[in-house]
């Protein structure tokens, strides 16, 4: 059995969607950051089953916001994002609509993935 901290989680989340070769983020793009890029925000955790204080299955969420100079990229990258995180059973949860940052003159469209960690397979489950 394996628990999966929050800073783990953000780690595979990372590892994995460098596979896309975009810049990754963890903070708010600013005009020297490179785009287009990928803001990765800070995961939420709930443990969903325990046994003596041992989580056993935990809830993780996590929204990525895309970046990009056109609004129809953005969306692109967002489908990009998601067909890579559903090798690990991620499920999209939310998009948001589409924002206009007038510093950085790039689009932005944040979307939210939902996925179960099990501890006693050590893997990502899907949601039913």
């Amino acid at each position: 059995m394996k628990i999966l901290s929050t800073r783990l989680f953000s780690d595979i989340v990372y590892e994995k969607l460098e596979e896309l070769k975009y810049e990754q983020v963890l903070t708010n793009p600013t005009t020297a950051s490179k785009f287009p890029c990928l803001e990765l925000h800070t995961p939420l955790k709930s443990n969903n089953k325990t046994k003596n204080a041992f989580p056993l299955r935990s809830t993780f969420q996590i929204s990525i916001t895309c970046w990009n100079e056109k609004q129809r990229k953005a969306m692109e990258m967002t489908d990009e994002v998601e067909t890579k995180l559903q090798e690990y059973n991620f499920v999209r949860t939310n998009t948001s609509p589409a924002i206009y940052d007038s510093i950085l003159q790039k689009y932005g469209i944040t979307t939210t993935f939902e996925v179960r960690y099990n501890a006693i397979t050590d893997c990502f489950e899907q949601i039913i």
